[in-house]
């Protein structure tokens, strides 16, 4: 790989140098406050690329050094004239007195390296630093799907996403006083817990990056200093967006649910209202039923009723009269058989034995004739519509016009 290819990389895909100075200010109030106990020692820079965090301690007047194995990103910082030299990083440590730095920082450089080295890196960095020394290392946050999936594939040079507790238990298992892990760069809408998550959020919104700052032990003072920020929370996890989706997802089938649950209780309350009037109807028409004047006046009824029979007959014939009256006795003789399935069954029985069925069914189609027109398939089945049907459909169509025809001649 060219000396300038993985800094152009940089460029394109890390940030801008003013993107990546802000970033790290987070861990400025940190070193100034290490920096008031060890004015003159310094802050060593592994994989200080292009000197971005070299030139922030350098504008705060601290001192640093910066280690790096590609020159192409050494010229950037060479630039802007600060202290960097291209050595490994194991190397450098090594060659550097015990108790001698404030700080060692590592900002996305232990993804690059073999896990062995991460070890040796973290027990060199134990030996340098002085008493209440803080050794920090960022890296990409797995804990984001899309850059443990994908983004964090991007960078060629990188080996393997290094989980956030993996990385913490390297300093706490070699001596390291105490160690936090920081999560960071998460967008504002997520900071903002108020604010509704899309579940592209919670895959996407969890710190994209994260660090561990570690303690070497020291004084009871200078390790006081740090209490607040050992306490204190920052970034957010994928379990609590989760939680924060989670409950979103709730209010809204909540708010659903108590809609519909209202829409019913409605329904309800209409259907009630309506058996009320239903009901109240049929009071008042039980009470016309019940009352005097609607027994005193039956006679007159019938009278009226009679009246309009007479007319209808002298309007329409004898015969009309005659098939309504057959009409009026089959329909009661239907509905009183209906009450009575078994009975029904044997009285037809019966009628076909004696041999009046045929001749009665006769006189009862006749006598509905007058008064409804027969229906038949033609009537509900128009026979433009025929052509439209199956051959299948068409012989069935047949069959059954052609019963129909013989039922309504009585045969």
């Amino acid at each position: 790989m060219s000396n300038n290819f993985y800094r152009a990389f940089e460029d394109k895909h890390r940030g801008s140098v003013a993107d990546i100075r802000q970033r790290l200010t987070l861990y400025l109030p940190l070193i100034q406050k290490l920096n008031s106990f060890y004015p003159d020692a310094n802050v060593i820079d592994i994989g200080c690329g292009r000197g971005e965090w070299l030139k922030l301690l350098h504008d705060n007047n601290i001192h640093a050094v910066g280690v790096d194995l590609d020159e192409g990103m050494l010229a950037e910082a060479l630039k802007d004239g600060l202290t960097v030299e291209l050595d490994d990083c194991i190397n450098f440590l090594k060659k550097q007195e015990s108790d001698s730095a404030i700080a060692i920082t590592g900002f996305h450089i232990v993804e690059h390296l073999p896990f062995e080295i991460v070890h040796s890196l973290v027990l060199e960095a134990l030996r340098v630093l002085k008493a209440g020394g803080l050794l920090i290392l960022e890296t990409p946050n797995p804990e984001n799907i899309s850059v443990g999936s994908c983004s964090f594939y991007m960078d060629p040079t990188h080996q393997n996403p290094l989980p956030p507790e993996l990385l913490k238990f390297l300093p706490d298992y070699y001596g390291f006083e105490r160690t936090r892990i920081v999560r960071l760069q998460e967008s504002d809408r997520i900071k903002d817990h108020s604010s509704e998550l899309t579940l592209s959020e919670v895959l996407k919104g969890v710190s994209p990056d994260y660090s561990t700052v570690s303690q070497k032990s020291g004084s009871q003072k200078l390790y006081t200093e740090f209490n607040e920020f050992f306490v204190k929370k920052i970034g957010v996890t994928l379990d609590e967006l989760a939680d924060r989706y989670d409950m979103g997802l709730g209010g809204k089938l909540d708010v659903i649910i108590q809609e519909l649950t209202n829409k019913v209780e409605n329904v309800r309350a209409e259907i009630k209202e309506i058996n009320d009037y239903n009901k109240e109807l049929e009071n008042r028409l039980f009470a016309v039923y019940s009352s005097n004047s609607w027994r005193m006046t039956a006679p007159l009824r019938r009278v009226i009723d009679l009246g309009k029979r007479t007319d209808v007959a002298r309007k329409k014939g004898l015969k009309y009269l005659a098939k309504a009256l057959v009409r009026k006795i089959f329909q009661r003789l239907v509905r009183v058989l209906g009450k009575y399935p078994r009975a029904r069954s044997n009285i037809l029985v019966l009628m076909r034995k004696i041999g009046i069925y045929s001749l009665l069914r006769k006189i009862y189609l006749k006598s509905v004739s007058g008064e409804n027109n027969q229906y038949s398939y033609n009537n509900f089945f128009p026979t433009s519509h025929i052509d439209k049907l199956t051959n299948r459909a068409k012989e069935i169509y047949e069959d059954l016009h052609k019963d129909e025809i013989k039922n309504n001649k009585g045969d």
